[in-house]
């Protein structure tokens, strides 16, 4: 028997929260793809204000990236679609160029709060070397540390006390740290090594136990946008594709919850979302399920309760 704790994220214009039966929604800022021109306009100066962050942040810090990388041709294709919309083309709008700007709006996200860190240097870079396009289904180092700091920043806007260390994040819960290592998964048949060498980043760095954070966007079809009628048909659909994660490679994640080296498993799945009949339309839609047993020490259980409530909530 297992305990599955689940929550949804959702990235939506304008920042607000959302409850929906036991599901909790954080919705965060995103594109929208509109024809009216007020929206329109106010568009065009947020995908700009994208762009002049993540540029600014680069070079405040002193990195440069060549004209040829793929940052760069992100933020030129982003360029493109604003001054597309400002000369109000919305009804003409280039698909491939939409999409691209979502990417850049993920990681701008990213970029934003990585800006005050002291390692930010080497986040920086490191968010340079590989494919940061999202349709793509290829191993990157880049996609593996935009991930850590994705479940940073998340973590981080309901526990204060989240920090970038090894072994990849640290999350203090009543005066005791806990390990969260992060592990992008590009192919099913490595799971079982990642696996065993996040539990080994956890006990290098003299950690009792941690959590294992696993994002699973690479393992969904490569340049696919996903079809819902609602919101809650898209959660529901990257929810089931978790579960069936989950189900899939149960057996090595007891192995070491038994051991108690790992008290809790979360599993992301990303993509882009086309929302038919609700708005925004056009969404990087986001889902975590958290994963557990109810045999754990009454130490583990209060500390995975208390971490579930506040990123809940």
């Amino acid at each position: 028997m297992v305990v599955l704790v689940r929550w949804v994220l959702l990235s939506l214009y304008p920042s607000y929260e959302l409850s929906i039966l036991v599901i909790c929604y954080s919705l965060e800022s995103v594109l929208q793809y509109q024809e009216q021109s007020i929206k329109s306009r106010f568009r065009h100066h947020h995908i700009n204000i994208l762009i002049d962050e993540i540029e600014k942040v680069y070079f405040e810090s002193n990195i440069k990236f060549d004209k040829s990388s793929q940052l760069s041709k992100f933020l030129k294709s982003g360029r493109k679609l604003a001054k597309s919309w400002e000369l109000g083309e919305s009804n003409q709008t280039d698909m491939s160029l939409l999409f691209t700007t979502l990417h850049v709006e993920r990681i701008a996200q990213v970029i934003r709060e990585l800006q005050f860190e002291e390692k930010k240097k080497k986040y920086l870079k490191d968010l340079l070397n590989g494919t940061l396009d999202f349709f793509e289904r290829k191993q990157s180092h880049a996609k593996s540390i935009l991930w850590e700091l994705e479940v940073w920043i998340k973590i981080k806007k309901s526990i204060p006390e989240a920090y970038l260390d090894e072994p990849d994040v640290v999350v203090t819960l009543d005066k005791t740290k806990i390990a969260i290592p992060c592990k992008k998964i590009f192919s099913e048949k490595s799971v079982e090594k990642v696996l065993s060498n996040a539990v080994s980043q956890i006990e290098k760095n003299n950690f009792q136990f941690g959590i294992v954070a696993i994002n699973i966007d690479d393992l969904l079809p490569e340049k696919t946008v996903l079809n819902a009628k609602t919101f809650k048909e898209s959660a529901d659909k990257l929810h089931n594709f978790n579960l069936q994660f989950l189900n899939k490679h149960e057996r090595y994640f007891l192995k070491y919850f038994s051991e108690s080296r790992i008290i809790a498993v979360i599993i992301s799945s990303s993509i882009i979302s086309d929302i038919h009949y609700e708005s925004p339309k056009f969404n990087n839609f986001h889902q975590w399920t958290m994963w557990t047993v109810p045999n754990l020490n009454s130490q583990h259980q209060n500390q995975i309760k208390e971490f579930n409530q506040k990123i809940m909530t």
